[in-house]
Parts: C-alpha cells; structure tokens; sequence
C-alpha cells in the first residue's frame, strides 16, 4: 500500500504496475474505492512526454477524492511511434480493461492530449465496433492539431505552459505527416452520433480553451449529453494540481458529482 500525502490529510492508495496487461498499465486503487466501476487514465505531454509513473500522485489525489479506481495507461510517445502508435495502444488498453470493468461501469479520462486521445478513443471504438464506455472525462482537451483556434491567439499571454509553437512542434512529431484532419487525430472534425457523455472542463485563460469548447459543440449538436464547465483565471491541467488550490478542489468537487451521478453513489461510503 503506498501512502500519498495531503495538505488535507495523508490518503490510502495503492499503486501497482500490472505486469500482465498488454501494455504498462499503472492502477491506481484508494481505499474505500468503489469496486465495480474505473477510469480509464490517459495522461498529457503532448504525445511527447510523461507516464502513468509521472502523473501517479496527481492520479491517485483526485482517485481517491472520487474515490475510484483508475488504470493509468503508458501508451507509445511519439519519439517512439507517431500516430497511430497511441491510438493502438490506447485500444488495446481499453479492451484489455473492459475484460474486467463492463463498459457501462467504465469511464474514460484525459487531460490535454490525453484528454484528445479519450475522445478520438471513443470515435475509434465506433469504427471498431467495440462497446465503448459509459462517459469521458476531458480536462482541456488538446482536440484539434490544426491548431487553428483563436485562442492560441487570444491567450498567449495568459497561458505559460502551452502555446502554439509547442503545438505546432508536438503535431508535427506526433502525425509525421498524418493528416491533422483525420476525426482520430483532432476529435472536434468527428461524427459524434450515438457517443456517451462527455464532461468537459477547461480554463477560459489557456490556449487549448477554443479545443474544448469546439468539441462540446460538436457533440452537442449531435445529440451528445454534454456537461462543461470553464473556469475562470486559471493555468492550462489546474485540475491536476488538486487540493493544493480553490479552483482545482472546484475542478475534482465537480468530476466527482459527475461520476456519482453516471455510476450512482459508491456503496462503501
């Protein structure tokens, strides 16, 4: 059992890599969790950067806050394999994960560009005629690499830790002259008929903030239940941050009324 420190209060959460799963899975287990429902975990990096290992304390805060487990997944990195290296493995991930979470007590979660690969992830699942899950949750998703979004433009002050030429260096690496236009790479250009709910947030501050409203649009207008909420004033994965600030307990306060209201309270309360 590894224990991971608060300012609130030192939390229960075991960590454990699954040697036998097809890819490195990270889980992600508080005590108290509810048993029969999970996240599936895709961490940001612009496809260039990061592992579950780098985002377990984050993970396992906000885990035990909504108190679920999580299955935090190393998918290939583009200085490894570009596309469809992440998408492959985010597939293989889900698949292997849903042979013991049913997909309707299944949920997925991004944050940037693992918040894009959570939603072209469910646009995949379609095409491969797999059950997908019940929900995505999407922190500021990095959802269009036409990185064509007024507000790189409008927020290049106010957002330090992503900008368009960061964007534009990732994209590059990570299509290797895929198209960005393809709905797998930049979910806002899909067809989202018949998807699960998703639930948005993002900041009104960062430059990724154009990715996460278009995508809502999109999905709305296709009859998607779709719950957002923007934040305001505050830096680009905030949320991850949580408990350390006001607006990153909002952010969790928020996705956890969300799972409970998707899954129904956790029995073990």
């Amino acid at each position: 059992m590894t224990e991971v420190s608060s300012s609130h209060e030192r939390l229960d959460v075991e960590i454990e890599a699954l040697d036998s799963a097809p890819v490195p899975i990270l889980r992600v287990r508080p005590a108290g969790a509810r048993p029969d429902a999970a996240l599936l975990h895709f961490h940001g990096g612009g496809f260039r950067k990061g592992s579950p290992q780098m985002f377990a304390d984050s993970v396992a805060r906000i885990a035990a806050a909504c108190e679920i487990q999580v299955f935090a997944v190393g998918y290939r990195l583009s200085g490894e394999c570009a596309f469809p290296g992440a998408m492959d493995d985010a597939v293989t991930a889900y698949r292997w994960v849903a042979g013991m979470i049913p997909g309707e007590r299944l949920g997925l979660w991004g944050d940037s560009a693992g918040g894009g690969l959570a939603a072209a992830l469910l646009l995949r699942l379609r095409q491969l005629e797999i059950p997908g899950p019940a929900g995505a949750f999407l922190f500021s998703p990095w959802a269009d690499l036409r990185n064509i979004a007024g507000s790189y433009r409008e927020n290049r002050r106010t957002d330090e830790r992503f900008s368009l030429e960061q964007a534009t260096e990732a994209a590059g690496a990570y299509l290797s002259g895929h198209p960005a236009e393809d709905p797998m790479v930049s979910p806002v250009l899909g067809d989202w008929t018949g998807q699960p709910r998703l639930v948005v947030q993002c900041s009104d501050s960062e430059v990724l903030r154009d990715d996460a409203l278009l995508l809502t649009r999109t999905a709305e207008d296709a009859g998607v239940d779709v719950r957002v909420k923007v934040h305001e004033g505050v830096p680009h994965i905030w949320n991850l941050s949580y408990p350390a600030t006001p607006a990153s307990e909002s952010a969790i306060s928020y996705m956890a009324e969300q799972l409970e209201e998707l899954f129904g309270r956790n029995s073990r309360r």
